[in-house]
């Protein structure tokens, strides 16, 4: 049954982006990303459920679900069909590696409900941040397209003042519970600069200090354009080095 619910999901999001590359205004494109998410979301829990525990590739599922979930609720009043139609591929492709077994990775879950809630804390926050990824790419493409005077090839997207706004949104939304996250990693874990997690710890940190930058930049100097999307993408990389990098490197290419 959970195997079948992931394919199904897959296919479910490969069908949602496809409608929202070749249909974005199409009412029923967004009848169709919602049924992708709930199948998405159906497959998550069956997942959680059949397992002990979670692995790395299970919070990347929780991740993109996350997102698409964000990104659809905003696509309401904004277009966001672009983004939607590589967001929703992504996450097939996530729900694809979910699907094919075995892996054999460490569980990431804990007996102690604070490491735990720790873990599901900063998935989302990695989510958020995720989302504001993918606006500043497309905030990033279209400032470029207006400097070059390429306004024929503009990107099916909203103004760029109405995008610079939902990337800051969401940078805020997601630097509270990145906070919160290193707050409770410091608490809840015995050893957080312990051989095994002192990389994450430290990616996560600077990653946290970008961002946190960029914010105060944003409040007192009024950082936007090219320089905040620059930051964004920078604290994004960084935080994807803390969790996916080291993830990769201590269970798959040094198991």
């Amino acid at each position: 049954m959970t195997q079948l619910s992931l394919w199904l999901a897959c296919i479910a999001c490969l069908i949602a982006g496809t409608a929202y590359y070749l249909c974005p205004k199409n009412r029923a494109t967004q009848y169709v990303g919602a049924t992708a998410i709930a199948i998405h979301a159906f497959s998550l829990s069956q997942l959680f459920l059949n397992r002990d525990g979670f692995d790395f590739l299970t919070i990347g599922l929780l991740i993109a679900l996350i997102g698409n979930s964000l990104l659809w609720l905003s696509n309401h009043n904004k277009d966001l069909s672009l983004l939607l139609g590589t967001a929703f591929t992504l996450g097939a492709i996530i729900i694809a590696l979910n699907a094919l077994e075995p892996w054999n990775l460490t569980q990431l879950h804990s007996s102690s409900w604070g490491t735990s809630a720790h873990i599901l804390i900063a998935s989302v926050a990695y989510s958020l941040f995720t989302a504001a990824c993918g606006v500043g790419i497309l905030l990033a493409m279209q400032e470029y397209q207006l400097k070059h005077h390429k306004l024929k090839q503009l990107l099916r997207v909203p103004p760029l003042q109405v995008l610079e706004g939902l990337m800051f949104e969401f940078i805020w939304a997601a630097f509270i519970l990145l906070t919160v996250t290193i707050a409770t990693g410091f608490y809840f874990i015995d050893d957080m600069f312990a051989q095994h997690l002192v990389h994450k710890t430290f990616f996560t940190i600077a990653s946290w200090f970008v961002f946190a930058g960029l914010l105060l930049g944003r409040h007192i100097v009024g950082w936007r354009g090219q320089l905040a999307v620059k930051l964004t993408l920078s604290g994004f990389f960084l935080l994807m080095l803390a969790y996916f990098g080291s993830k990769i490197a201590l269970q798959i290419l040094l198991p």
